[in-house]
């Protein structure tokens, strides 16, 4: 009888720990108050979004990024924003409402304000929207962007020099922003054979998704085409310098 309850307890706590980042009613504490985790892999976003024949999603970003990219049928709301709340109005709480950001951030804002308001279904696209492009799942994306590069220019591009590192990030978010002076350190060196791009993820879902870049920043390195090192958040000038004489 004891090894059947012992069998049943790690049977639950194997589940519990599958489901974390999956299910929306999963809990965080933050400054000891205890909060709902709303982030959702892109895999049951979709999914969870496929189910619903009107689909209620916010994009919770400025109005410059969502008419750069966004999702279909979304619907923009910044809750940097006065008084943005009042935008929560029109949507019906029965329902289930997708959000999704840069990152996690203001979704994740606007998620506990539908919480508080009495929302019980809610799904915050995580990482964010990069996770949601780097899958090949559709945007919107404008064709008048400046920053957009054909994908075919972009795999030359790669081939252009010995050794080639690519910037995949976004002007949005702040962890790239601070790839930026790195990048501006490497570039005022001249100990060094390697040429910086930067692929703007909201103006390039093409190479986003041929890539499969799920997470911003996302930092490689290429030589003669072909990827020798890569990195997940901010880097240093001597972890890239690094990577190449390591060659």
């Amino acid at each position: 009888m004891k090894k059947q309850i012992i069998f049943v307890i790690i049977l639950l706590a194997i589940i519990a720990i599958d489901s974390k980042g999956q299910n929306q009613s999963s809990v965080l504490k933050k400054d000891g108050m205890e909060q709902k985790d709303f982030r959702t892999k892109a895999a049951v976003f979709h999914e969870k979004l496929n189910e619903q024949l009107k689909p209620q999603i916010l994009d919770a970003r400025s109005e410059e990024e969502f008419d750069q990219a966004h999702l279909p049928q979304a619907i923009q709301i910044d809750p940097a924003v006065e008084d943005y709340g009042r935008q929560l109005d029109r949507l019906i709480k029965s329902e289930p409402v997708f959000l999704y950001s840069i990152q996690t951030g203001r979704s994740t804002q606007v998620a506990n304000l539908l919480a508080e308001r009495g929302f019980e279904t809610i799904y915050v696209l995580a990482p964010g929207i990069s996770a949601w492009i780097g899958a090949g799942y559709p945007v919107e994306v404008s064709v008048q962007n400046k920053n957009r590069i054909v994908l075919d220019d972009f795999k030359t591009t790669l081939k252009s020099q010995e050794y080639v590192l690519v910037d995949f990030g976004s002007n949005y978010c702040p962890p790239c922003k601070k790839v930026i002076p790195v990048l501006d350190s490497l570039n005022s060196r001249s100990n060094h054979n390697i040429k910086t791009v930067l692929i703007e993820i909201d103006a390039n879902p093409d190479i986003i998704k041929d890539f499969k870049i799920t997470s911003i920043p996302t930092l490689i390195l290429y030589k003669d085409g072909e990827p020798i090192w890569k990195k997940i958040g901010v880097p240093t000038v001597e972890e890239i310098v690094g990577a190449s004489v390591k060659q």
